[in-house]
C-alpha cells in the first residue's frame, strides 16, 4: 500500500471522536497534519494533545465556522491560511465535522429543521469540494473523505431526516468521484461509535445500543479512524462507500 509519509492532511472535525484519532494515526504514519474546528478552545486543546504524543510531528490547527452564511468565502478563506495561500497543496481533505442526529418523530419535524439539517448535510461537503477542488493535488494520489452514516442503508425509527442524508451522500460522493478525477472521492459510513458527539454519557450509551448490536458492541473511533487512513492510502479507490 502506497505511503502517506510526508503528505499533507487537513481534517475538519479532527479536534475529536474520529476525525482526532484519523490525526492520531495519520500522524503515526509521519503525514503532516492540519485540523480545523468551530471551537478555538478544543482546537489548541487537540493541538496541544497530539504534539505531546508527536514531539516530532507535524501538527496545526485552524478555527472554521461551517455555519456560516458566506460559507464558501470561509472555507476559502481556512484553505489559502492550510495551503499558504495556495503554495504548500493538500494532498488529502477529510471531513468529519457534524453534529448528533436527534431522534424526531416525523409529526414533529418542522421545515425548518430540514432545512437547517439539510444545509449542513449537503451544502458543506458539496462546497467543500468545490473550494477543496483549487487547493488539492491534481493527482490520484489525493483524495476528499467524507463521513456519513450506515442509516443510509439501515433504518432506524424516527431518524428519517437523517436517512435520507446519509442516502444523498452517497450520489453525491459517487458523482463527485467523476467530477473531480483524478483527485479521489470517497465516503466512510460507519455504524454506531463510541465518541464524544454522544455526551457525557456516553459510556452508557454506548453499552445499551451495543446489546442489540450483531455483535454485543458499538465501534470505536480508533477502529473507524483506520479507514480514512486506508482511503488516503489506496490510489486504486475513488466513489467509494
Amino acid at each position: 500500500m502506497p505511503p502517506i509519509k510526508g503528505q499533507y492532511i487537513l481534517i475538519i472535525g479532527g479536534t475529536s471522536g474520529m476525525g482526532f484519532a484519523a490525526a492520531t494515526l495519520a500522524l503515526q504514519e509521519h503525514a503532516n497534519v492540519a485540523i480545523a474546528s468551530s471551537n478555538s478552545a478544543r482546537v489548541e486543546t487537540a493541538v496541544k494533545a497530539l504534539k505531546t504524543s508527536f514531539p516530532e510531528g507535524n501538527i496545526e490547527g485552524y478555527v472554521v465556522d461551517l455555519q456560516s452564511e458566506v460559507l464558501e468565502k470561509t472555507l476559502d478563506h481556512l484553505l489559502m491560511n492550510v495551503t499558504c495561500d495556495g503554495v504548500a497543496l493538500l494532498d488529502h481533505i477529510i471531513t468529519t465535522a457534524g453534529r448528533g442526529p436527534v431522534a424526531k418523530p416525523l409529526s414533529e419535524t418542522s421545515i425548518k429543521e430540514v432545512t437547517e439539517v439539510a444545509k449542513h448535510g449537503i451544502t458543506v461537503p458539496m462546497i467543500l469540494a468545490k473550494v477543496g477542488h483549487r487547493y488539492l493535488k491534481k493527482s490520484y494520489t489525493s483524495s476528499l473523505t467524507f463521513t456519513g452514516g450506515h442509516i443510509s442503508e439501515k433504518p432506524v425509527a424516527n431518524y428519517s431526516l437523517y436517512s435520507a442524508l446519509a442516502a444523498s451522500m452517497v450520489g453525491l460522493t459517487r458523482n463527485l468521484a467523476l467530477d473531480m478525477a483524478p483527485i479521489r472521492v470517497n465516503l466512510v459510513n460507519p455504524g454506531a461509535t463510541l465518541t464524544e458527539m454522544w455526551g457525557p454519557n456516553r459510556e452508557q450509551i454506548g453499552e445499551m445500543v451495543g446489546k442489540n448490536a450483531l455483535l454485543g458492541k458499538v465501534g470505536s473511533a480508533e477502529e473507524v479512524g483506520e479507514a480514512y487512513i486506508y482511503l488516503m492510502k489506496d490510489s486504486n479507490t475513488t466513489g467509494s462507500c
